[in-house]
C-alpha cells in the first residue's frame, strides 16, 4: 500500500511528464506549419487551364520565398479554355504587402522530375496585391524550347554516379543500403539508450534512486524548516536583528538624530549671515579690501625690481663669508685683555 507521500509524488510526476509532452506537442505544430500557425492568412485565387500535377499543399512562392499554400482546387464553371480550373491559395496576410498587383503566376518546379510548385512574378506595380483577389496566369513556354540539353544530361550523369556509388556501397547511403556497419552502429545506441533508460527506472541506482526515494525530498524539507525557524526567531525577537524586528527604540534614536541634524540645519539657514544682505556686503567689502592689498603688495617696488632681492642676497652671502671665517678663526673676533 503507498503512502500519502508517495501518492503526492507520483501525481507531480503525472502533471510534469503531461507539461512536457504538451510542451513537445506544441513545438512539433509549430515547426509542421513553418511557425504560421497563429499568423492571419487570406486567400487569392488562380484561374488555369489544367490543374495536372497540383494538388492541396501544392506551395506557393513568390521569387523563391513561400508565401503559403493552395487550399482547394475545383472546376472554375468558365467555359474560356484558360479559366477551366480554379485554385485557391492561403496566404499569410502580411506578405501580400511584397506582392504587387500586377504579378503573375506559373506553375513550375525546382527540376525537370520535381514536384511541381506555384511560382509568383512580382511586378513593378507601387499597389500592393488585395485580399481575395485575383492573380493572373501565365502559361509556360514549350518545355523542349526552354529544356537546356546539356544541363540535363549534367544531371542524368550525376545521378547516374550517385546509384552506382551506393551499388558499390560507397558514402553514407551506399554504406547504409550494402553494408551493416551504420545498422550495427544505430543498433548499439539504442542498446545504450535503453540501458540508460533501464537504469533511471532501477532504483538501486543513484539516479533511480534520487527519483524513487524521498531522501532529496527529505532534505529540502530540512533546509525549509531552517528558513522557518530562522525566521520565526527573528519574529519572536531573538538574535542580532530581532530586537531591531521587535522594539522601535533604535529607530526612534535615529529619527531623533536626524531631527537634531534638521534643527541645526534650519538654524544655520536662519542666520543673520544668510538671512541679511548687510552680512552679504560686509564680507563682500573685507574681500574686495584683501583682494586690493594683495594687488597692492603685488604691485610694489619687491616685487615689480629685483634690487631688494639682490641686496638681501648680497647680505646674506657676506653674513654666510663672516660666520664661516669665525668658524675658522675664532681668535680673531675673541680678543681677552688682562688688565
Amino acid at each position: 500500500m503507498p503512502t500519502p507521500r508517495q501518492v503526492n509524488w507520483a501525481k507531480v510526476r503525472v502533471f510534469a511528464m503531461t507539461v512536457v509532452a504538451l510542451a513537445i506537442l506544441s513545438e512539433l505544430l509549430y515547426l509542421l506549419t513553418n511557425g504560421t500557425l497563429l499568423e492571419k492568412k487570406t486567400s487569392l485565387y488562380l484561374y488555369i487551364p489544367d490543374a495536372t500535377g497540383l494538388a492541396s499543399g501544392t506551395p506557393v512562392r513568390a521569387d523563391g520565398i513561400d508565401v503559403g499554400k493552395v487550399d482547394r482546387i475545383a472546376l472554375s464553371g468558365a467555359v474560356q479554355p484558360d479559366r477551366i480550373v480554379r485554385v485557391t491559395m492561403t496566404v499569410e496576410r502580411q506578405k501580400l504587402g511584397s506582392i504587387p498587383a500586377d504579378s503573375f503566376a506559373q506553375i513550375t518546379a525546382d527540376t525537370l522530375i520535381g514536384d511541381k510548385f506555384i511560382g509568383i512574378t512580382t511586378g513593378a506595380s507601387r499597389v500592393a496585391v488585395r485580399p481575395n483577389a485575383e492573380i493572373v496566369y501565365q502559361d509556360n513556354p514549350d518545355l523542349m524550347k526552354r529544356l537546356d540539353l546539356s544541363q540535363f544530361e549534367k544531371q542524368l550523369r550525376v545521378v547516374d554516379n550517385l546509384l552506382t556509388d551506393i551499388e558499390q556501397g560507397r558514402g553514407l547511403v551506399g554504406q547504409f543500403v550494402q553494408g551493416t556497419g551504420m545498422y550495427d552502429e544505430w543498433r548499439k545506441l539504442l542498446r545504450e539508450t535503453q540501458t540508460a533508460v533501464h537504469a533511471v527506472a532501477a532504483t538501486t541506482s543513484t539516479l533511480g534512486h534520487q527519483v524513487y526515494s524521498d531522501a532529496e525530498y527529505q532534505r529540502l524539507r530540512g533546509k525549509i524548516l531552517e528558513v522557518d525557524q530562522a525566521l520565526a526567531r527573528l519574529q519572536s525577537g531573538q538574535g542580532a536583528l530581532g530586537p531591531m524586528l521587535r522594539d522601535d527604540a533604535q529607530y526612534q534614536q535615529v529619527m531623533a538624530a536626524l531631527g537634531g541634524w534638521r534643527q541645526s540645519v534650519a538654524g544655520i539657514q536662519g542666520s543673520e549671515f544668510f538671512q541679511s544682505d548687510a552680512s552679504y556686503a560686509d564680507w563682500n567689502r573685507q574681500i574686495r579690501a584683501l583682494i586690493r592689498q594683495v594687488d597692492d603688495f603685488n604691485a610694489s617696488p619687491v616685487m615689480i625690481t629685483s634690487e631688494s632681492y639682490d641686496r638681501l642676497q648680497g647680505m646674506t652671502r657676506e653674513l654666510g663669508k663672516t660666520l664661516r671665517d669665525f668658524r675658522e678663526n675664532p681668535r680673531k673676533y675673541l680678543r681677552l685683555k688682562v688688565f
